[in-house]
């Protein structure tokens, strides 16, 4: 019984092995499941809202490029924040509006706490 407890426990070892080495994420997936690097605290997630229009970006300052362009109310879900020359940003997703799922940074500057749609 034992024997064929361990057999069963190496087969799925091996199948999972290659199922990793077959798929490596990629880069997006990968920062999905860990949070990109540039998450530099540990803060809780929140769900915050714009209270201007701001910019949703590929990284936390103003230099790294512009996805999308939020309207003031738009619902979003940080899910870390990072610090950059004396900035707070807060990485997450786009909970509403046309934009909702598109994942970036959004400055700390321009979010407040709660869901402003229902």
């Amino acid at each position: 019984m034992i024997r064929r407890l361990l057999s069963a426990a190496a087969a799925t070892a091996a199948v999972l092995a290659i199922l990793a080495a077959a798929a490596p994420p990629s880069q997006a997936q990968a920062a999905v499941m860990t949070g990109p690097k540039a998450c530099n605290t540990d803060g809780a997630p929140a769900q915050l809202h714009t209270t201007a229009a701001v910019h949703l970006r590929a990284g936390r300052g103003i230099g790294h490029p512009s996805l999308a362009v939020l309207a003031k109310n738009t619902d979003f879900y940080a899910e870390c924040w990072g610090v950059a020359r004396d900035v707070w940003w807060a990485y997450g997703a786009v909970e509403s509006g046309s934009l909702s799922g598109r994942r970036g940074w959004v400055a700390g500057d321009h979010l407040a706490t709660g869901y402003k749609h229902p």
